[in-house]
């Protein structure tokens, strides 16, 4: 559910209205829907785009701590009398709110946190490349696992551009994105709640950035096999919390551990948005499925649900 709304357009009501949607989709879907539910997410990077570093990077307006509390509460409240009851409540935000002590009343207030993490926007680091990406995915992941209090973390964001500006030492390439995709991604699949950052992105021209997977033929642009892998594994302890929020507008490199799911692979999200760059889109989350580790080949299952800023959870899994 979409949370940032600019005070003078009641963020309350706003809220009310995307819950009135929830209710419409249950009534007019039914199971098809509320059967591909895991969880429900209040809000997306609402708490970074309100903080200093969202101000100081023009981000967009956000809501406060106090604000996604609010909200978490109506959620609970409205879908206490439908299929959804008992649906884990969560909130989808950069590893910086997680491990920031003054958010700690939205992590009561949660079932799950949402971990969005990109080493390439880490830019402010002394090294964000491509070759360290990995030890600051993990750092992020683990520095949010111990900020949590044993709150189940979804990795609800994480990807590399195919195309764009260099962030530092990050480059935007089919290689380093298959490099990712192969020391990350193929770590996460089949092991995390993994919802990956993008299966195809803005339509009909490529977005400044851009963190599609396939092109607007649905064709791979690298190997998604993970064959040729190498994945690197979670460290057992934080190396360092050390690490800085990146220094643009896009989330800062972040990463969580969470409760693997029986039998399950990996979600992937896609945007038909005219921006390239990471937006703050909250949405239903789809069921996972199929088998525990991806093979050749690719099928896209897209389900029924709420749409927010235009971008669709698409659940994606290797045949």
């Amino acid at each position: 559910m979409w949370c940032s709304i600019d005070p003078k357009y009641d963020p309350v009501g706003h809220v009310k209205k995307e819950i009135s949607a929830l209710k419409k989709a249950i009534t007019k879907y039914g199971s098809a829907f509320t059967d591909l539910v895991v969880g429900l997410s209040i809000g997306s990077e609402d708490l970074y785009r309100s903080s200093a570093m969202g101000i100081k990077n023009k981000s967009g307006i956000g809501a406060k701590a106090e604000e996604i509390v609010e909200f978490i509460g109506m959620v609970r409240k409205a879908i206490a009398d439908t299929p959804l009851k008992g649906t884990p409540i969560g909130h989808v935000d950069t590893w910086t709110v997680w491990v920031d002590g003054s958010n700690r009343a939205v992590i009561d207030a949660l079932d799950w946190i949402g971990f969005d993490g990109y080493p390439y926007f880490q830019s402010n680091m002394p090294n964000n490349s491509i070759e360290a990406a990995a030890d600051l995915f993990w750092e992020s992941y683990e520095a949010t696992r111990q900020a949590v209090s044993g709150k189940e973390v979804w990795i609800t964001e994480t990807g590399w551009p195919v195309t764009g500006k260099d962030m530092g030492l990050a480059s935007a390439n089919v290689k380093e994105a298959q490099k990712y995709w192969n020391d990350i991604g193929c770590a996460l699949f089949g092991n995390y709640k993994t919802w990956w950052y993008m299966l195809r992105d803005a339509d009909p021209t490529p977005p400044e950035i851009e963190f599609g997977i396939v092109d607007a033929k649905f064709q791979p642009y690298y190997d998604l096999s993970c064959k040729n892998a190498k994945p690197s594994p979670s460290p057992v302890a934080v190396v360092s919390t050390s690490s800085a929020a990146p220094s643009t507008s896009a989330p800062a490199s972040t990463s969580a551990p969470s409760t693997r799911a029986p039998g399950s692979t990996y979600e992937i999200e896609s945007s038909t948005r005219d921006s390239g760059s990471p937006t703050n889109t909250a949405q239903t989350a789809a069921k996972t499925t199929g088998a525990d580790a991806p093979s050749s080949g690719f099928a896209v299952k897209a389900t029924i649900g709420l749409v927010a800023a235009q971008a669709i959870a698409v659940a994606f899994f290797l045949l």
